[in-house]
């Protein structure tokens, strides 16, 4: 009998977390829609009105969406978040739009001073000055910034003082790009792994606020997460990375930054790790 019981535990279907619709639209439709106000894409409350009890017709316009409102610019399909994922935001926006109402578009950037904008850290998708149109900004504290960039999967910069301004990107109905509210500290011009490196962007999760980046390079698993410096100006950067062979990972030597990596051996901007060694390791970079 037992053969029997453990041949039926291990054809019965393994449970997974439901997608957690909020965090779905945080990460993926926050930058363009607002609760009660048009800035890029229509309001949460005009939403309601077009697809309340409708949810099919919202997945299916999310994955294939087509040219509604004149001028504006061309929503881009949500296919990644897959089907599960668009009826758990979709389940989000029909709660949260609950009772609300449309009001009319306030000059001057409509975040500017919003609890949402003020806190810390901070993650939004924007279109960013030097990066693809999937970048995504983060605030990580009061002083340090830097911009992602989904479509490359990887880091284009970081920059020191305030965090963005998004009125020339809402003023521009999503065909400007936010402006940066502190000089530009670091900079990378290609992947770490290699300007030809063949990349994979797989999303990211947030942990503490903070992004946790998921990708594959060559068909590696790589994970990228972020942290601001104890002090000062800087950020912390953690990799994983599953690799059979040893890893040469190149972060350029630049000016005003120094570099330190508790694995590995590192210099003249070139970190050498055996396999080991990357399956974890962190990076600190200090700015000046």
């Amino acid at each position: 009998m037992k053969p029997i019981l453990l041949i039926l535990a291990a054809t019965l279907p393994v449970a997974t977390a439901a997608p957690d619709g909020k965090q779905l639209f945080t990460m993926n439709c926050s930058a363009c829609h607002l609760l009660d106000q048009m800035v890029v894409g229509p309001s949460l409350v005009e939403m309601r009105g077009i697809y309340d009890g409708k949810p099919d017709e919202f997945v299916k316009w999310s994955i294939a969406p087509q040219k509604k409102r004149p001028g504006a610019i061309d929503m881009p399909s949500m296919v990644h978040v897959g089907e599960e994922g668009l009826r758990a935001i979709y389940a989000h926006v029909m709660e949260v739009s609950k009772g609300a109402v449309e009001k009319k578009a306030e000059k001057g950037d409509p975040y500017a001073a919003s609890p949402t904008q003020a806190a810390r850290p901070q993650v939004m998708r924007i279109f960013m000055p030097d990066a693809s149109p999937a970048s995504i900004a983060v605030a990580l504290d009061d002083i340090n910034s830097l911009c992602w960039d989904a479509g490359s999967s990887r880091l284009r910069y970081a920059w020191t003082g305030g965090f963005i301004d998004g009125f020339p990107y809402w003023k521009g109905n999503g065909n400007g790009l936010a402006k940066l509210l502190g000089p530009v500290r670091y900079t990378e011009e290609t992947s770490p792994f290699g300007a030809d490196a063949e990349v994979k962007f797989l999303g990211y999760r947030l942990e503490g606020g903070l992004p946790v980046f998921r990708y594959t390079v060559a068909g590696r698993m790589v994970t990228e997460s972020y942290a601001p410096v104890a002090e000062g100006m800087g950020f912390v950067r953690s990799f994983t990375v599953v690799t059979p062979e040893p890893l040469v990972l190149d972060f350029p030597e630049q000016s005003g930054v120094t570099v330190a990596a508790d694995k590995g051996k590192l210099e003249g901007g070139k970190l050498a790790l055996t396999p080991a060694e990357a399956a974890a390791f962190t990076l600190t970079f200090s700015l000046k």
